[in-house]
């Protein structure tokens, strides 16, 4: 039994219960889940208080759900075809547990009809799913490699993610699981789980002995198959070990090996190298040497040399800064010639203007006359015209004169 559901009537009011590490109580008030608690001692159906019942409070209606938190194993068989045609035929044993933050879940159950939840009960929710996941990872293999250690992590794995969600639903949480290869042993536990079961539901006190026998049977059966699971496992690793050491220890030497031998040309490549650094310490001290020698020879060499060319560059200089100033005297010269042209043409061009001012009096004064005096339409629009072209000719030439050019 996993977990079993009591309505109110059930339990006594003002009944007290101790409740192990291992065992869970959800209390349910009027349908609806107040909490959950383990691991302690407690009146499981108290009265309400004379205070509360002045204010109007009465009894709720109460439910509890009593819960293992396991693990529990759950017995799937799995049976199918590999596709190299070899035969796939196992039980599948998983751990599941129960929380005490995950029980009031487990009220999915009850709300399906179940009282008492069985192994077969889990077994029901999980078989379909499970076998499907299973398959999935074991038709890839072939009858020796489905029995290996990194199989059955495979397989495991697989479950894990693929139930997760399932199982959160149903208030259960998966710690692992094996797998029995031996048929008969997968069918004895499965038989002994029927017999186990219906003995249970057949609540005859008369059988409590045979029930409980059974249960340590199953449980015995349980543990052994387990043991035999783990045991077949781990010859298997500890041959994977033993082959991993020897590879390990062969690769180990060959590494030893090839250390030795780097080392060795690593100290004789220092060597050489220590070699040719002198060497080329020595080179380049001589060489340097030399090159100091030779610029003191050159140096004591060009003196005289040196000072004709510093003499010759200052007389250089000297005739430059010469040319210089002469050429500034000269731009200067230049400069005021021009300025002197300058002010005889404008003065010219003053004078110009001044004749042509006073002749376009003159010719204005005469047009002016004309257009006054005369009677004919005809003249006296010709003369305005005329007034106006000299008018125009008189505004242009005053916007040309006096440029400096």
């Amino acid at each position: 039994m996993i977990a079993q559901y009591l309505n109110d009537v059930d339990v006594p009011r003002q009944a007290e219960v101790t409740l192990k590490p291992n065992e869970v109580c959800v209390v349910l008030e009027d349908g609806k889940i107040v909490g959950s608690v383990s691991q302690t001692h407690m009146e499981v159906n108290p009265k309400v208080g004379i205070f509360a019942k002045l204010f109007g409070r009465s009894n709720p209606v109460r439910s509890f759900l009593f819960a293992f938190t396991g693990p529990h194993p759950i017995l799937i068989q799995v049976q199918g075809v590999a596709k190299n045609g070899d035969e796939i035929n196992c039980l599948v044993t998983v751990k599941l547990e129960i929380t005490r933050e995950s029980a009031p879940r487990l009220i999915t159950f009850p709300a399906k009809g179940t009282i008492e939840v069985q192994a077969s009960d889990v077994a029901s929710v999980i078989e379909h799913l499970t076998q499907t996941s299973v398959l999935e990872v074991l038709r890839s293999k072939d009858a020796n490699s489905m029995r290996t250690v990194e199989t059955t992590e495979d397989v495991m794995f697989e479950l894990r993610n693929r139930l997760r969600t399932l199982l959160d639903g149903h208030g259960l949480a998966f710690r692992g699981g094996y797998i029995t290869w031996s048929a008969s042993a997968a069918e004895q536990q499965m038989k002994n789980g029927y017999v186990l079961q219906r003995v249970q539901m057949e609540h005859d006190f008369a059988s409590d002995k045979e029930r409980i026998e059974l249960d340590a049977y199953v449980a015995s059966e349980q543990r052994k198959a387990e043991l035999n699971a783990r045991l077949a496992l781990s010859n298997v690793h500890a041959n994977e070990t033993a082959a991993m050491t020897l590879e390990m220890e062969r690769l180990e030497a060959s590494a030893n090996f090839d250390l030795k031998k780097w080392e060795q040309e690593q100290s004789l490549a220092d060597l050489k190298a220590n070699a040719t650094r002198k060497s080329t310490l020595k080179d380049a001290e001589l060489k340097n040497e030399l090159a100091r020698l030779e610029v003191e020879r050159q140096r004591i060499m060009a003196e005289p040399v040196m000072e004709i060319k510093e003499k010759r560059a200052k007389q250089a200089r000297e005739e430059n800064a010469q040319k210089i100033q002469d050429a500034k005297d000269l731009f200067a010269e230049i400069q005021i010639g021009k300025q002197k042209r300058m002010a005889l043409n404008q003065e010219k061009e003053k004078m110009r203007l001044e004749q042509h001012q006073q002749g376009s009096e003159k010719t204005i004064s005469v047009l002016e006359n004309i257009a006054a005096n005369s009677t004919d339409p005809q003249v006296q629009l010709e003369a305005l015209k005329q007034l106006a072209e000299l008018r125009k000719t008189d505004v242009e030439a005053q916007k040309g004169a006096y440029k400096d050019n």
